[in-house]
């Protein structure tokens, strides 16, 4: 039971840091939108950007989409670090992996950092890769809406409801996921990569 609790404590602190860095980070994500929109091209790159919005719109819509980002913070957290861990529990429980674990038991101190990842090179970043796609796809609609609000000029700015409901009498429910396959194509690689990381530095620092 005492495993348990450890377990949700660490996804709950994980997704929290997670939660901080996005709400940190947004900004940089408003700087971008308007960079790949028509027209962007014209604002003279990132600083250009950067003092076009400010000058124009004001310091807050460096913040536009900000609270479906928020709500979408969470889920996404929760599902990224629960599945992980979920998929390893199951791995690490199996005959297989039991058995492995066994092996770097005895091999111990013998075996490189590498090898004593417990899921093993391929299934580690394999998990990370599910883990995101997982992620992803359960926060996606937050993600359109961001975006829409971000694209939207003060005069004509809606609500984030009312930009959901925009989208969704224009598209149907589908165009809460336009865009979804090149975005998972996109967070694949960085899950997989950030799970393979975390776990390969948890080793090399004695981290248990």
């Amino acid at each position: 039971m005492g495993s348990q609790d450890n377990k949700r404590q660490k996804i709950t602190h994980l997704a929290m840091w997670f939660n901080w860095f996005k709400m940190f980070t947004i900004g940089f994500f408003q700087i971008r939108t308007k960079l790949v929109a028509p027209g962007g091209e014209a604002l003279g790159g990132v600083i250009g950007a950067f003092q076009y919005m400010i000058r124009t719109e004001g310091f807050f819509s460096l913040y536009k989409g900000l609270v479906p980002s928020i709500i979408s913070m969470a889920p996404s957290g929760a599902v990224f670090y629960g599945v992980y861990d979920i998929l390893k529990s199951a791995y690490l429980h199996s005959p297989k992996g039991r058995k492995r674990i066994q092996n770097l038991h005895k091999q111990g101190k013998e075996l490189s950092a590498l090898d004593q990842l417990e899921l093993g090179p391929v299934r580690t970043l394999l998990y990370g890769a599910i883990a995101g796609a997982c992620a992803e796809a359960a926060t996606y609609p937050f993600e359109v809406v961001r975006r829409q609000l971000q694209l939207q000029v003060q005069s004509t700015r809606l609500s984030s409801f009312a930009t959901c409901a925009k989208i969704v009498e224009h598209g149907g429910i589908q165009a809460l996921y336009a865009g979804l396959i090149p975005s998972l194509l996109q967070v694949l690689p960085s899950a997989s990569i950030s799970y393979f990381v975390y776990e390969f530095m948890k080793i090399v620092l004695k981290v248990e």
